[in-house]
């Protein structure tokens, strides 16, 4: 196995928090203003079971977002209704805090190009009681680690990468997992012990510097049971993205990605797989108090 190079580089000067209308008299923050970007893309897929969610192919929003491929949602349903893929659209894109939706969708072509790639090979993918290989990666500290460190105990894994601007995929994964070191403080039967590890798969940009000032902006700091993972080899997030039907990177000229989410008996094996964003603060808490458990009552 080739070993990941882990270097710590210093903080972003980007990521760094900036708060405004603090007073002597009040602490309250800002409600975040709205932002809205005009858009276009063509339609990679319609959401049978969702007819709120459509896939989209855009173009950059320049300032916002590169080139992605990525889930947009509308408010009202009747902006997707007449959606097919190839067809080329304009709309715009509010995003405000945590939360973006799409209005004003128009059709403005018919032969755009399908640039979706879905993994059709036949394989068989882990599952509840399976294992994940156990890889080296380097923690934000830039110190090499394994997975199997961090057994012995609940442990919750994510995937993000830093450059994630869409407020609920990546950044929703940051604030769930921060919400869910709160939550186990005060809940009954929490576990004494557990583990929270957010693995970037972003090997060319996400260095142990990077992700530890980013996550700094969710809440992330030292001392809590939450560690930010990553690897400037890619073979060792490659190894654990394949079997878990994980995919990322660039794909025929545009970033795609897609999310997973798991939680860890103490034994290591996977008790949960949560396939997109919306598991809640609540699901996580009690597949690692079931988590823990298990280790109790074999």
């Amino acid at each position: 196995m080739k070993f990941p190079r882990c270097l710590l580089l210093s903080p972003l000067p980007f990521l760094a928090l900036v708060f405004a209308g603090m007073t002597a008299v009040s602490c309250k923050r800002p409600a975040p203003a709205e932002k809205v970007f005009s858009v276009r893309g063509v339609v990679q897929k319609t959401m049978r079971d969702n007819p709120l969610m459509v896939l989209i192919d855009h173009e950059e929003i320049p300032g916002y977002m590169p080139r992605m491929i990525m889930p947009f949602r509308a408010n009202d349903p009747a902006e997707f209704a007449k959606l097919r893929p190839g067809m080329i659209v304009t709309f715009d894109y509010h995003v405000i805090g945590h939360q973006s939706w799409v209005t004003d969708v128009i059709v403005i072509g018919d032969n755009g190009a399908i640039t979706l790639a879905e993994d059709s090979r036949e394989r068989k993918p882990l599952a509840p009681g399976d294992r994940l290989p156990d890889v080296r990666l380097c923690d934000e500290t830039g110190a090499e680690t394994t997975l199997s460190r961090y057994y012995g105990h609940p442990v919750a894994i994510t995937f993000v990468f830093s450059r994630c601007p869409v407020p609920e995929y990546c950044p929703r994964m940051m604030n769930q997992f921060a919400a869910v070191i709160e939550a186990m403080k005060v809940g009954p039967a929490a576990p004494s012990e557990f583990r929270l590890l957010t693995i970037s798969f972003d090997h060319e940009h996400d260095r142990p510097g990077v992700l530890k000032a980013w996550a700094a902006t969710f809440g992330f700091r030292e001392g809590l049971p939450w560690s930010l993972l990553s690897s400037e080899d890619p073979g060792p997030i490659r190894d654990l993205a394949t079997p878990l039907g994980l995919r990322y990177g660039e794909v025929n000229g545009t970033i795609q990605h897609n999310l997973r989410t798991l939680v860890l008996n103490p034994d290591g094996t996977i008790r949960k797989i949560f396939t997109d964003e919306h598991w809640t603060v609540g699901d996580l808490v009690d597949q690692l108090r079931a988590a823990a458990a298990s280790s109790r009552n074999p």
